[in-house]
């Protein structure tokens, strides 16, 4: 849960680089907030052991597996036509950077989370395409507002749900300024230009947001609640695949 609380915030600052740097994109932010969320994330963890940065980021992976294979009313559908990618693709895009951070160290990932042959083999591109839009961003826009010292609030609105259920979720951010902290190191990475204010909210829905205009994101406790949910149904991803299939370092190709 943590670690998915900790994506949303950081694909929000994605937003947040995105509008206030006035990035080119091409394509759909969504997938370009995605990518920052991801690298930014990636950076963050540098100091934790590997193995507990593998497993937040496949927690990462698996709550957009979890969105995908759960069947939900055509109101909460994620469709077509919408700016955001669909679940399903969201799931395997992160999964394929999460692989292409360390292909050889990582060799039995794509088995493990059924990704396809056919994509793995490019995902140490995706991740050095990613990384490096994240190191272009991180030294050409800081340099320009270098002289900037934007400061950054955090705000904890007091939840409208049961105060059981929103405690221990407020206390796994709050414990030790966990969350504070990374932002933190976000603005001295990037100086962000303007001064940003980020809320814990209730909203009344599982959304978190960032408004241009106001310089303001938002966090529902609602979101955090659903992460907590979701995670219930974890442990029947992580069932290990025995099944062998022939490909380079471990690969499954796609049909196998």
């Amino acid at each position: 849960m943590l670690a998915n609380a900790e994506f949303s915030v950081m694909h929000e600052m994605g937003h947040v680089l995105i509008a206030e740097y006035d990035l080119p994109v091409l394509g759909r932010e969504e997938d370009a907030a995605d990518q920052l969320g991801f690298i930014l994330l990636f950076h963050l963890y540098a100091k934790l052991p590997r193995d507990e940065v593998d497993a937040r980021l496949l927690d990462i992976a698996d709550y957009w597996r979890l969105e995908w294979q759960t069947p939900k009313p055509p109101p909460d559908q994620v469709l077509a036509w919408d700016s955001h990618p669909l679940d399903e693709q969201r799931y395997y895009n992160i999964a394929c950077l999460l692989y292409g951070s360390d292909m050889v160290r990582l060799d039995w990932l794509p088995p493990l989370i059924g990704l396809p042959y056919e994509r793995a083999v490019y995902c140490d591109q995706e991740f050095r395409q990613a990384s490096k839009a994240f190191e272009w961003i991180r030294h050409t826009r800081r340099a320009s507002s270098i002289q900037h010292h934007a400061a950054w609030r955090l705000s904890w609105d007091t939840p409208s749900m049961n105060p059981a259920d929103a405690g221990p979720l407020i206390a796994l951010l709050r414990d030790g300024d966990h969350l504070q902290l990374m932002v933190d190191e976000v603005f001295r990475l990037f100086r962000p230009p303007r001064p940003l204010n980020i809320r814990l909210v209730s909203c009344g829905a599982p959304d978190a947001w960032y408004n241009s205009n106001s310089g303001e994101m938002a966090l529902c406790y609602e979101r955090l609640q659903h992460f907590r949910e979701m995670a219930e149904n974890l442990p029947r991803l992580r069932t290990p695949v025995t099944r062998q299939c022939p490909g380079p370092a471990g690969l499954r190709p796609g049909g196998c």
